[in-house]
């Protein structure tokens, strides 16, 4: 008996000794790894600076030059994906393609405005957006880019921004003039107007500014999948909203029902949807004035300060089913944000009576245009007067 204790006593010895050594071993392993490591990135940051110093280019550059050689191109997008997928246009400008869209101009860069369709979501499939870039954008081989900046703004009536009006925060107070008492801000989660806001403008901001670098908006006023002719004040509420070529125009229809309309548009974990808000809104007019590729923009306004080109009646389907290419309103692949309807945001007027505001042409009145804001109350629903869902990941 004893002996068997002095047996048990030398193995637990060893077994202590044994677990110590295998520990020291490890230890020893991992520093040497660290080490190794740490080592590793100080000489990755002394080359990087040496680069920086030697070839005068910055991190952005060096960033650049990487994602360029690393990303995948427009055309490897299928549409099967499960995620958000970041690719490259042929210039390298960086667009991120929702879960379950595809791609349908992959040969185009961002410049001309990229179009994305839903392919996989059964309700609302077939729906286009277009891209619109914040941040640098490259607009040449030669590499020179052009700063979109996500901001509210006022524009002149020379098309050229208002710096002393233009607003970079929501709660921020933007007057269209400064001479006027009322204002707009836009509405944060804890507002009590009786508009609808942002689902979570920070958030929107967020995302855009630091993750993905731009947003999606409708490439057409939003459309009744549900609708089988032109819509009347007694059409139904509740329909299916699609963004489609050749659907019926949804109007006759609140801000609220707009605004739930385009939230509930998608269910989807990679990505959000809602309503227009004036970021989105105004910022596309940056881009799409920018990058203006009018055919026949020699002969028209500035896109800030565009107005209807179908006047008299709606077009139902959208400009882009008109016969007359004069009256389509088109410009980087996006459709009718200067003609035919008003659209719905979720900007807030300081008028508590008219607390709505819509932006754009429309066709009944001439002196409406793309950057204009209009207001009115909460139960206001026209033939004039739809809404355009955007997409944030």
């Amino acid at each position: 008996m004893e002996f068997i204790k002095k047996i048990g006593k030398s193995e637990n010895g060893s077994i202590t000794v044994y677990v110590l050594s295998t520990l020291m071993v490890v230890l020893l392993v991992t520093t040497t790894i660290y080490v190794g490591l740490r080592n590793k990135t100080t000489t990755q940051i002394k080359q990087m600076d040496k680069i920086n110093k030697e070839y005068n280019v910055t991190e952005n550059d060096m960033q650049e030059a990487y994602d360029k050689a690393i990303l995948e191109t427009l055309e490897s997008v299928k549409g099967t994906e499960t995620t958000n997928t970041t690719v490259k246009d042929n210039l390298g400008n960086k667009v991120v393609v929702p879960a379950g869209f595809k791609v349908i101009n992959p040969t185009e860069n961002v410049t001309n405005g990229i179009v994305v369709e839903d392919v996989t979501h059964e309700a609302t499939k077939g729906s286009q957006f277009v891209w619109i870039p914040v941040g640098d954008v490259i607009k040449d081989s030669a590499g020179n880019k052009e700063t979109i900046t996500l901001r509210r703004y006022v524009f002149n009536a020379d098309g050229s921004v208002n710096t002393e009006l233009s607003k970079t925060e929501p709660g921020d107070q933007l007057k269209t003039n400064s001479g006027y008492s009322y204002y707009f801000t836009e509405g944060l989660k804890d507002s009590t107007t009786s508009n609808t806001h942002a689902k979570d403008i920070e958030d929107f901001k967020n995302k855009v500014n630091n993750i993905t670098h731009g947003y999606y908006i409708g490439r057409y006023e939003a459309r009744d999948k549900d609708a089988t002719k032109t819509r009347t004040r007694s059409s139904s509420k509740t329909n299916q909203v699609v963004c489609t070529a050749n659907n019926y125009v949804y109007n006759y229809i609140t801000q609220y029902q707009a605004a739930e309309l385009s939230r509930g548009m998608y269910n989807d974990r990679n990505f959000e949807s809602d309503l227009m808000n004036s970021y989105a809104w105004d910022t596309a007019i940056v881009f799409l004035q920018k990058f203006d590729n009018r055919a026949n923009k020699a002969s028209l306004k500035p896109y800030s300060q565009q107005t209807s080109l179908n006047t008299g009646s709606l077009a139902n389907q959208g400009t882009n089913n008109l016969s007359d290419a004069s009256k389509q309103d088109v410009i980087c692949n996006v459709y009718d944000m200067a003609s035919n309807c008003m659209e719905w945001t979720t900007e807030t007027y300081s008028h508590s009576g008219y607390p709505c505001t819509g932006r754009g042409g429309y066709y009944t009145y001439s002196n409406y245009y793309t950057s204009r804001r209009g207001y009115s109350n909460a139960s206001v629903s026209f033939d004039y007067i739809s809404f355009r869902s955007l997409l944030y990941m």
